[in-house]
């Protein structure tokens, strides 16, 4: 029997208890051997799990972080775009107990960085109305009703004109769009390119050009004589270039529909609503501030400018254009779009319509699925 009292375990005793337990013999047993007491022995022998080592409690939990999520895009959209809304912020105005690394880190863990807001036109109440007022139109119109009821879908757009290596250098940078690249490297020369309001002297003046697509080829790519816009230059556009592209690609017709935008200095113009209406020509008007509906803006100049700056990669340096062989090569570009190119991009009018209205009238992804 044990003796009265709280005795140290001595060393033998220890090693004894040890060498037990190692052959398989019970704690229980152990201490009956040694007349201990069973709780003492579990205590020694039994590798105890510490809870700590079962892993670190999450400072932020899936809750805390699903509140998070609600509670930063309510603070951004009470801001209304007039100052950053930072991590400080966001653990202030959530009381969650946790560190704005910690935050940060739940919030990229859920795919959400902080990155620049991405530009569009500023839309009214009344222009998302009638944004939501056209989708809800056209959304069920199919690829081939767009191809073939819309006879022309036209834009004007000032071409920068790129005589040099030094500034085809810089339009091709202007171009690209990003890199993939570490954290480090984003500073380093090879990562940086020219901010798009720099001016650029690129050796001669700008062009505008006045572009028609349609019938699955470019229409009509008709320079404005000294790139000035006014009414007159629109309905000079419309009775002249552009009835004979329209009349030589469909034929004969009663009215043309054309898509165009609510420019107020030439397509809208008392000249040039006078001139449609000379040649047969009717409008089929987007809404204002609608870029995203427009299909030289949403695919054609993109094409055009990728497609230049790609024949230019294997220039030599040293290789100088006059304007008239930048602007003839520009016109050459754009005659040479792909049919199932154009075709495509007017034919996506249809998804675009059905987004809009998913929408709401709002802005939506125009790209992917």
């Amino acid at each position: 029997m044990p003796a009265a009292g709280f005795t140290k375990m001595s060393d033998d005793e220890i090693r004894l208890a040890k060498k037990w337990y190692a052959a398989d013999v019970a704690p229980s047993e152990i201490a009956s051997r040694l007349g201990r007491d069973k709780a003492t022995m579990t205590r020694l022998l039994v590798q105890q799990v510490a809870r700590c080592r079962l892993g670190r409690r999450a400072a932020v939990t899936h809750a805390q972080t699903d509140f998070l999520v609600r509670r930063l895009d309510e603070l951004i959209r009470r801001s209304q775009k007039r100052y950053v809304v930072t991590a400080a912020m966001l653990k202030r105005s959530t009381r969650i107990k946790a560190s704005e690394r910690t935050i940060r880190k739940a919030l990229h863990a859920r795919k959400i960085f902080f990155q620049k807001l991405r530009e569009k036109p500023v839309l009214t109440e009344a222009d998302i109305e009638d944004r939501y007022a056209f989708a809800k139109t056209y959304r069920g119109k199919s690829k081939q009703w767009w191809q073939q009821n819309i006879h022309a879908g036209i834009d004007g757009k000032f071409f920068s004109v790129y005589l040099t290596g030094a500034s085809r250098v810089i339009a091709a940078q202007r171009a690209t769009c990003g890199a993939y690249r570490s954290q480090g490297q984003g500073l380093d020369e090879a990562y940086v390119k020219p901010q798009k309001n720099v001016k650029c002297n690129t050796g001669a003046p700008n062009a505008l050009i006045i572009a028609a697509v349609g019938a699955g080829r470019m229409l009509m790519w008709h320079e404005v004589p000294g790139a000035r816009w006014h009414g007159q230059a629109a309905a000079d556009m419309y009775t002249g270039p552009l009835q004979k592209s329209l009349t030589k690609a469909w034929g004969k017709k009663r009215h043309f529909n054309v898509l165009e935008d609510n420019d107020p200095t030439g397509f809208k113009s008392g000249k040039g609503v006078r001139a449609k209406a000379e040649v047969r020509i009717k409008p089929f008007a987007i809404p204002k501030r609608s870029p995203d509906l427009s299909v030289c803006d949403y695919a054609i100049w993109k094409e055009i400018n990728t497609r230049m700056r790609k024949q230019e990669l294997t220039w030599r340096k040293s290789r100088r254009e006059t304007r008239e062989d930048y602007i003839a090569r520009l016109r050459h570009t754009a005659l040479r779009l792909p049919r199932s190119f154009i075709n495509k991009s007017i034919g996506d009018m249809k998804r675009r319509c059905q987004r809009l209205y998913a929408a709401g009238g709002g802005f939506f992804e125009e790209g992917g699925r």
